[in-house]
């Protein structure tokens, strides 16, 4: 969650265009009022059923115009269950408190509260939430998908990942996910050779050179991302607890996603009805603005609240809930009927003379092959197409199965 600003008064940035007599012009630009209003303290953090470290990250929300929040360091951080023990949270970093892992895991049914002390002395409290369980995700699978790109109007392929899941006893209603995608790149022209050049006493631009083996292997490398969005949907009205073909992300065909093989774990929360609210709110208003202005000048509360002053605005929302878990893979070879663009790199190979292969290096190229022997030439591809590094990381996580 981003760090919301409540300000007393915006005005955006405008132009004024004004015409005086036959064709005499002014422009006076206007600029934006920053906000006067106290620095929000901003809350997130969760606690759920599987193990630790939990983390609840403090802010305080900034001025328009400032785009980092400020970290809210030296508070002293703790969560305390209803009729237990308390847990004491320590600041990894900045602004950052964890749990140790050792001693405290949610338990479904149970309820939490989050307490806040800040260096200054100020306190701050949650509402006591109850740990709900979620029911187990039944699917997560697969469709291919055409579409219309943002900007340029040109359709791309793809396919689209959707979700679905059930609650028999009709007590979830709301509901919200979390993914992570972990895609492999696999380069097509995988660089064995170093290029030294021959040393020469004037300077040349032919400079002739030979190939050395590097004995690196960049051929296998991977790359992860996050859901950034707020994925959320309810039950409500509906006969069933039940969540058909819910779209978790959209994937193309372009890049490096599809190539190979791709794998997303996808997270289900439960939600109370509060704060699926909150939840929902927070997306309206992040979808409504424009990008000049991110989802913030908002007063948008959550269940935070300040014991020193009822009026002050906290900002967030604690959770808690039981998570369920699952993960798809897809192989290229189950794309057979989808469409993938021409490569690149493909387009951009090579045949270079000797004497040349040092200018291409320089800007930017690899060997991708030799060529024929004797022949005096080289197969060369731009950097990003012979060292997967370009693009991923060589460490394989734990959970591939190839």
């Amino acid at each position: 969650m981003r760090a919301l600003i409540k300000p007393t008064k915006i005005y955006f940035g405008t132009i004024v265009l004004c015409s005086i007599g036959l064709g005499t012009s002014c422009i006076e630009l206007i600029s934006p009022e920053t906000s006067t209003a106290p620095r929000a303290l901003v809350v997130e953090g969760s606690v759920s059923d599987e193990v630790g470290p939990y983390t609840v990250k403090l802010t305080r929300s900034n001025p328009i115009g400032t785009y980092s929040p400020t970290p809210e360091v030296g508070a002293t951080v703790s969560v305390r269950v209803e009729h237990g023990a308390e847990y004491l949270f320590a600041e990894d970093s900045p602004g950052v408190y964890q749990s140790n892992p050792a001693n405290f895991t949610g338990t479904a049914g149970a309820r939490y509260t989050l307490q806040i002390v800040t260096a200054d002395g100020r306190k701050y409290e949650s509402d006591a939430i109850e740990l709900k369980k979620v029911p187990t995700i039944d699917s997560v699978y697969f469709e291919a998908s055409t579409r219309l790109a943002d900007v340029t109007g040109d359709t791309i392929t793809g396919v689209e990942i959707l979700l679905d899941t059930h609650d028999s006893s009709n007590a979830t209603t709301y509901y919200r996910w979390e993914w992570e995608e972990v895609w492999e790149i696999k380069v097509p022209y995988p660089n064995t050779y170093d290029w030294v050049v021959w040393p020469v006493l004037i300077p040349t631009a032919e400079r002739f050179g030979y190939e050395v083996p590097n004995n690196r292997h960049v051929e296998r490398c991977y790359s992860s991302t996050r859901s950034n969005g707020l994925l959320l949907s309810s039950s409500l009205g509906l006969a069933q607890d039940r969540i058909s073909k819910y779209e978790l992300t959209y994937v193309s065909t372009e890049g490096y996603k599809l190539n190979s093989l791709y794998s997303i774990q996808v997270k289900q929360y439960a939600l109370d009805e509060k704060e699926y609210h909150y939840w929902s709110e927070l997306k309206k208003l992040s979808e409504s603005l424009g990008t000049l202005f991110d989802p913030q000048p908002y007063d948008l509360r959550g269940n935070m609240h300040s014991l020193d002053d009822p009026a002050e605005a906290v900002l967030g929302y604690f959770s808690a809930s039981t998570i369920s878990t699952k993960r798809l893979y897809i192989n290229r070879s189950e794309l057979a009927d989808v469409k993938f663009p021409y490569s690149i790199c493909a387009q951009e190979l090579v045949y270079v003379e000797n004497k040349y292969v040092q200018n291409h290096i320089e800007a930017g190229y690899l060997i991708a092959a030799l060529g024929d022997y004797g022949s005096g030439h080289y197969y060369l591809a731009p950097a990003e197409c012979c060292d997967c590094r370009y693009n991923g990381v060589l460490e394989k996580p734990d959970f591939w199965p190839l």
